[in-house]
């Protein structure tokens, strides 16, 4: 069976352990898994989070035999809903875990009885009057059923309870450390007990509460829910509910495999396990000892964080330094490497302008900072490829492969029994592609993996930006030196390019020639026909006079419809010719018939010695008299046969 999970996050131990029973179920079964997961929990930049969104939108749901949908990791109510209605609309079986969709099967907790049953608990053994309670988002689900449960008790023994007793964070361990301190800034007394919606809340609010003085349960009594890794092993061991999520994620994929036993509407709700520890005031269920296992894994764990530091340390400072393209995917490539995976891939857009040529300035400015950069191309082409910690030998791991098919050829569609987790590549908004790393579930859980895709997506934007900058700034030389509508030089560039040349003829005693060229009838082109087409002009007459250059000749557009050649070592009869070539050049142009005007031109040339190169104005001066003299004859003539 070909299976997809849609998970939001994978921050909390919770989240952790529910993937843990997927691949362990996926596995057993031989399905083929993708996760599509993000970094977001529940906060961030509106840039960032729709970055972190976009890995929803890659695959085609209907692709796939079966969903698991763990939707109260969506905590963005319209984003929520959006994916209800994908998955609703693709017409796949799915399971929605821990959040109730009646289009779909429901595999639930009793939200509500977790935390009704510990505030009981608190009430009836303990003897608890004063609650304070610390939740989660206001808009989450289980912030609200937590809440529920808590409230019902307090109402049905007629306690008392503010509002104010009532903190909202996110979940998070800082959540729990400000909430210490707005329970205590309340001036309110102690509570009896604080009930919190989840454990790494809890342990925040207790540590800051010692830090403070504060014994517990001593003074105050404290619960969470979640029973996770750190809570049994902090002191005091945490009074808190086990939530059953690696048998809710056997359970989905069992599910699947049976969904014609199933109805849509359908609620699984798995029982709750209350744990009594020490933060409560019990003795703990499991008398309080730490196994071999638990020390065992404790000890590598603190190896692995330490080994993850090191790690990103110099993974930062390598692709930091990485001023090429391919040189930084080669950096990647080796710590891909280095993440000991089964199987990792980085997968990226086929995207003309990642990285486009800025040397139009114009056109770098609004490229450089653009937001419609969101969606993921048709085709990607796979640039980073390991497998079993290894670039394969002779395999070519830059693969074009359609979107559709996720995994690049490599992967061969994926290994039976494998999860594969799809991580995306971006930087605020703009969407790179996305990473894939298979069968290596840990490197999500010690979040090796999910850094590696930061220090990537980072990287590549160091990389884009640094590549737009230097472009732009090519392009602003250009602009100093070359002339924006022609490209020839302008006069800045033609007297910076032309001083070599002039010194060294100067120094040779090598004469200088200067052809001085006005383009005739350019207000009439412009009067009769629009300044488009006398730019058009403009343009020809530059492109004539770059074509009939021999011998290393600088031009320069002089002004707006003059223009100048230099060349040094001329002799009249080549001066002379070079004219002549410039005349036959217009002269094929209007006989072409390409335009409905024709293009004329007065030129005049001088050449000289010069004996400081300062002289060179008094030259082109001098080429420019000739030039009119050129002009003064031409409509002489004109005026002559006009009667």
């Amino acid at each position: 069976m070909k299976i997809a999970v849609l998970i939001c996050s994978l921050v909390f131990d919770s989240q952790k352990a529910f993937m843990k029973g997927i691949e362990r179920r996926v596995r057993d079964w031989g399905d083929v898994c993708s996760v599509f997961c993000c970094h977001v929990n529940v906060s961030g930049n509106d840039s960032y989070v729709r970055g972190e969104y976009s890995v929803f939108e890659l695959p085609d749901l209907s692709s796939f035999d079966g969903i698991v949908f763990v939707r109260n990791t969506f905590q963005d109510p319209s984003f929520n809903e959006t994916m209800v209605k994908r998955i609703a609309d693709s017409g796949v079986p799915c399971v929605c875990v821990d959040s109730y969709s009646p289009e779909f099967v429901n595999i639930l907790s009793n939200e509500a009885g977790i935390v009704e049953e510990v505030t009981r608990h608190l009430m009836t053994v303990h003897g608890c009057k004063k609650f304070f309670f610390l939740g989660g988002m206001l808009e989450s689900r289980d912030t609200q059923e937590r809440y529920k449960g808590f409230k019902k008790v307090i109402d049905e023994n007629g306690l008392f309870f503010n509002e104010t007793w009532r903190y909202n964070g996110n979940y998070e361990y800082a959540s729990g450390v400000d909430a210490a301190q707005y329970f205590l800034n309340l001036g309110d007394g102690l509570p009896d007990a604080v009930v919190c919606s989840n454990d790494e809340m809890a342990i925040g609010l207790i540590t800051e509460l010692k830090r403070r003085g504060i014994k517990v349960p001593k003074d105050i009594r404290v619960t969470g829910v979640d029973f996770d890794s750190v809570s049994r092993i902090y002191s005091p061991r945490l009074t808190t509910c086990k939530r059953q999520q690696y048998q809710k994620a056997v359970n989905a994929i069992n599910v699947l495999h049976e969904y014609s036993d199933h109805t849509k509407g359908e609620s699984i709700t798995l029982p709750i396990v209350l744990f009594r520890g020490e933060s409560c005031g019990c003795k703990p269920d499991d008398d309080s000892k730490i196994d071999a296992n638990t020390t065992n894994i404790l000890a590598i764990d603190r190896y692995a964080q330490s080994e993850l530091t090191q790690t990103v340390k110099r993974m930062t400072a390598d692709l930091i330094g990485k001023r090429e393209y391919y040189a930084l995917l080669d950096s990647l490539k080796e710590y891909g490497c280095k993440l000991h995976a089964d199987e990792l891939y980085l997968c990226m857009n086929v995207r003309p302008d990642y990285l486009i040529d800025y040397s139009d300035y114009a056109k770098a400015l609004t490229m450089i900072d653009r937001d419609n950069q969101e969606d993921y191309s048709d085709e990607l082409i796979s640039v980073v490829s390991v497998v079993n910690g290894k670039v394969p030998e002779g395999a070519d791991d830059r693969e074009y492969f359609e979107k559709k098919d996720l995994l690049p050829p490599l992967a061969k569609g994926g290994k039976p029994g494998g999860t594969y987790y799809f991580f995306p590549i971006h930087y605020m908004n703009r969407n790179f592609g996305y990473a894939v790393l298979g069968t290596s579930g840990e490197l999500i859980r010690n979040d090796f993996f999910p850094n590696w895709c930061t220090l990537a997506s980072n990287a590549l934007e160091n990389s884009r930006k640094r590549n737009v900058m230097e472009q732009m700034i090519a392009a602003l030389d250009r602009m100093w030196i070359y002339d924006t509508l022609t490209g020839i030089y302008n006069r800045a560039g033609f007297f910076k390019m032309s001083e070599p040349i002039i010194i060294e003829a100067v120094k040779e005693k090598t004469p200088v020639c200067v052809v001085f060229m006005d383009v005739d009838g350019l207000k009439e082109v412009n009067d009769v026909y629009g300044h488009d087409e006398g730019d058009a002009l403009i343009k020809e007459v530059s492109t004539i006079l770059k074509e009939n250059k021999r011998h290393g000749e600088i031009v320069m557009r002089y002004g707006g419809d003059e223009f100048v050649l230099l060349a040094a070592g001329y002799s009249d009869e080549e001066a002379s010719a070079c004219v002549d070539r410039i005349e036959a050049a217009m002269h094929r142009f209007n006989e072409s018939g390409t335009k409905k005007y024709a293009i004329e031109a007065s030129i005049g040339y001088c050449i000289t010695t010069l004996d400081t190169p300062d002289a060179l104005n008094a030259l082109i001066e001098d080429a420019d008299h000739e030039m009119y003299k050129k002009k003064y004859v031409k409509k002489a003539m004109k005026n002559k046969t006009v009667r």
